[in-house]
């Protein structure tokens, strides 16, 4: 994340910085030949989860914050997924896979934290 002061509210959240990393992580990660798609998917999947968290964050209401959290965590679960899929097919270090999961599961715990809260303002 970048030092310089921002009007936008995505920055101050620690979620969107561990979000980031995973995004950075993900995109370094070399996979075989044979597997673009899944290596596709991943990108795509770990880029939503940092555009639907900055957009949520941008959000007004409690509701629309909420529902886009709640997006992002399941895309947070289809990036864990996909690294699962590798981690079985044996196409990265182990050690690396098992820590960008637990990444992924702090992300995730982090929206799931994030739309509670905005559930709860909603309410009322």
């Amino acid at each position: 994340m970048s030092h310089t002061p921002s009007r936008f509210a995505h920055h101050r959240l620690d979620a969107c910085r561990v979000a980031l990393e995973l995004f950075v992580e993900v995109e370094r990660l070399a996979l075989p030949k044979g597997y673009a798609d899944l290596r596709d998917q991943l990108r795509r999947a770990a880029g939503a989860v940092v555009r639907h968290l900055a957009e949520g964050a941008n959000r007004s209401h409690p509701k629309d914050k909420a529902a886009r959290f709640a997006v992002a965590c399941g895309e947070c679960g289809e990036v864990d997924a996909a690294l699962e899929m590798a981690q079985a097919l044996r196409l990265a270090p182990p050690e690396r896979l098992r820590a960008m999961r637990a990444r992924a599961n702090r992300v995730a715990a982090m929206l799931c934290g994030l739309v509670r809260r905005e559930r709860e303002r909603a309410e009322a």
